[in-house]
């Protein structure tokens, strides 16, 4: 199989015999009650989305037990990553992030030409401490994963709570929580507790992970309403096409299919953890639906993505997230992750 060459990461095409794990991809795809939503609004293409998407947002603020006047829903969490760094951060000011993280906050800060300083990780984890080190009276935004892209590690409630009370109130502080669903450590972040004791907190929400719908485009934030109206009333309309708002409207209401998603993924995650490991890798500990292998030089790294790869499973190469020395592997349906096994193993 060849391998093309796409921005950012190698995509390959979505071939039915190709096992795609480098994009942490929902393998069950929607809910049922999703497709159906789309196929009874095919007609609506020909008119305008909403603007507004008052009762998206009403469904959400229901979903998070808060008001809609906290929540602002954008095409994607990149999106909204973008409007944030736009609208917050000026000219002669700074962003702080993780030296290993999601690309999208090095990427739209680039885009946008703010500094961004990188804090060093301890032990392939968010070090809040390293964080806390890189600001200064100039910093207006900390993007933090938590989980962490593509660590899959997280750090706890306590951990953020100290850290969010060392935090000047002029410094937003972005909780980017896509994986959040998949998190089952008992110690992870209660974001209603921390919003309403922390004004400059930004917590970002994702459709496109557990609810399978990354190819529609819809994330959403939860903040408070002043930083709300300002994003709303400085971009573009019509962002959110009809069919994706029908999508996210059903995509919440079915919590079987969230939960049996969340199910499999965990069983998936310990058999890749527990099988890689018994094979020699360092895998770190994963709370998300991927996992982080570290390898001591990039070539020893090539081994394996290669022996993958001829296998038709494409996984994902850390250059562009921070470390050339790490792959990613997203956890797939229970025969996909079996056959990466299968194929270790020969």
């Amino acid at each position: 199989m060849k391998e093309t060459k796409a921005p950012l990461y190698a995509n390959i095409a979505y071939a039915s015999d190709v096992i795609r794990l480098a994009q942490n991809e929902n393998p069950y795809g929607v809910s049922p009650k999703v497709i159906e939503a789309i196929h009874k609004n095919m007609n609506s293409v020909s008119l305008y989305p909403e603007v507004v998407l008052t009762e998206l947002k009403n469904n959400l603020a229901e979903l998070n037990q808060v008001s809609s006047e906290l929540i602002t829903v954008s095409a994607g969490s990149c999106s909204m990553i973008e409007l944030l760094t736009f609208r917050l951060v000026k000219e002669g000011e700074n962003i702080v992030i993780p030296e290993i993280t999601f690309i999208a906050f090095k990427l739209c800060a680039d885009i946008h030409q703010r500094e961004y300083r990188l804090a060093k990780m301890e032990n392939y984890a968010i070090s809040l401490k390293n964080i806390l080190a890189q600001c200064d009276n100039k910093t207006r935004l900390i993007f933090l994963a938590n989980p962490n892209n593509p660590t899959g590690t997280i750090f706890t409630h306590n951990e953020i709570i100290e850290f969010l009370k060392q935090v000047p109130k002029e410094t937003y502080v972005v909780l980017d929580e896509a994986y959040f669903e998949y998190v089952d450590n008992k110690d992870y972040p209660d974001y209603q507790t921390i919003i309403k004791q922390f004004d400059n907190v930004i917590i970002l929400r994702s459709f496109s992970k557990i609810y399978g719908m990354a190819g529609l485009r819809v994330g959403y934030c939860i903040a408070k309403k002043s930083v709300v109206e300002d994003i709303d009333k400085n971009r573009i309309p019509f962002t959110i096409t009809t069919l994706s708002n029908y999508a996210a409207l059903e995509a919440i209401k079915d919590t079987d299919h969230v939960n049996f998603c969340v199910a499999r993924n965990a069983e998936g995650r310990e058999l890749l953890v527990n099988g890689l490991t018994k094979l020699g890798y360092n895998v770190i500990p994963s709370q998300s639906n991927f996992v982080y292998i570290y390898f001591s030089s990039s070539e020893e790294r090539d081994v394996l993505y290669n022996k993958l790869f001829e296998n038709k499973i494409i996984v994902r190469k850390m250059e562009t997230f921070g470390d050339g020395n790490s792959l990613r592997i997203s956890i797939g349906k229970t025969e996909e992750n079996q056959k990466i096994m299968e194929c270790l193993l020969k």
